[in-house]
């Protein structure tokens, strides 16, 4: 009787310790069976498990600035896929899905690019993971330095890829994968960029509305491109409930986004306007961030930020909650990007036109004592 139980008390121990040992449903025959979606005019070159801190991005042709986020090695572990788009027959579209194997917020996030593109964006795509989000980032069509544009020299699609068709194409491909990994949606998706990433999910609002639910614009080049301009007319955006939030340093020639903001409240009305876009000019910053006044106002994706300091998750609270943001407070942080740093000051920022008024006695310096009227 005592050896019976014995037995079967190590049976239950070898099981126990397989259990623990064995990968998780989630981990890598579903990934790699990623391989066999059927997708229009898109090879799957790969689909891999990567493990928990594991990564070692490609050397990167950006350098990451003080803001990037470079802890690949605190990854957990995710479901790499890199695809090929062919969408015209003179298309390369490089791009990568990455899916959490455990610990996904249910959100997909997409991302942009600088410059002209030309390679994936390891640090956004770092970033957005270790947030908890499923991922994804193109090379706009082409490979190179986000300096270089003579790629597009008398190939109109290559610049209709880099113009429209790869970010939308990517996007596609993204929630295709999500749900054959996840066998369910994305409760929402969301687009964060700056510069000609900003122009890129402004073009995604207006060309393709149903991609996306919220976008986060910084710094839009809206008249950047080669063929195909942001006109603005953002309407079956905002009728089916899309959320936009603008922003641009104070430092960074801002005059052409005022005019475009202006442009769009003309066309749509103000009352429409206020209910779907807004638009945040930072005081001193620079093109993105930096600078000497406050300048981190959740550009950056971090685990744990909140609506009252980043304006990501003001606008995540905006389309899942319908609670439109009434500012947020900028912070300098000793060194920029590092909120692990001290607090040099604050500033609250109002939507545009509006502007922060003193509320009380204290430091001028002191966000808290400012509030949008």
């Amino acid at each position: 009787m005592r050896t019976a139980i014995k037995t079967k008390f190590a049976g239950l121990i070898s099981l126990l310790l397989l259990s623990c040992a064995a990968p998780t449903p989630s981990r890598a025959a579903p990934c790699r069976s990623l391989l066999g979606s059927r997708l229009e005019k898109t090879t799957i070159v790969s689909a891999e498990v990567v493990d928990s801190g594991k990564f070692v991005p490609p050397a990167m042709v950006r350098r990451a600035s003080a803001e990037f986020f470079t802890a690949f090695n605190k990854l957990p572990a995710f479901c790499r896929v890199r695809v090929v788009a062919r969408p015209s027959s003179d298309s390369e579209i490089n791009s990568e899905v990455w899916l959490p194997v455990a610990g996904w917020n249910g959100r997909y996030l997409g991302l942009g690019n600088g410059g002209f593109g030309g390679s994936i964006n390891y640090y956004r795509l770092g970033e957005s993971l270790f947030a908890g989000y499923a991922t994804s980032s193109t090379d706009t069509g082409h490979q190179g330095r986000s300096t270089e544009s003579a790629w597009a020299a008398n190939h109109p699609e290559k610049q209709a890829d880099f113009d429209y068709r790869a970010v939308h194409e990517t996007a596609q491909t993204a929630k295709s994968l999500i749900q054959t990994f996840y066998s369910r949606q994305a409760t929402r998706s969301y687009f964060s960029s700056c510069s000609n990433g900003g122009r890129q999910g402004l073009m995604e609002a207006e060309r393709y509305p149903t991609d996306y639910d919220g976008i986060l614009a910084g710094a839009p080049a809206t008249r950047f491109g080669f063929r195909t301009f942001i006109t603005g007319d953002f309407g079956a955006f905002a009728k089916r409930g899309g959320k936009i939030i603008i922003f641009h340093g104070g430092n960074d020639r801002p005059e052409a986004n005022l005019e475009f903001f202006s442009s769009v409240r003309k066309r749509m009305g103000d009352t429409t306007v206020r209910n779907f876009m807004q638009l945040y000019i930072v005081p001193g910053m620079g093109h993105c961030g930096s600078g000497d006044e406050p300048n981190d106002i959740g550009q950056w994706i971090r685990p744990g930020d909140n609506p009252q300091h980043s304006l990501y998750s003001a606008l995540e609270q905006w389309v899942e909650n319908g609670v439109t943001p009434d500012g947020v407070i900028a912070t300098k942080f000793a060194v920029d990007g590092d909120p692990k740093s001290p607090t040099v000051k604050t500033r609250r920022l109002c939507p545009y036109p509006q502007v922060a008024a003193r509320n009380r006695s204290g430091s001028d310096r002191d966000a808290a004592n400012y509030e949008c009227p």
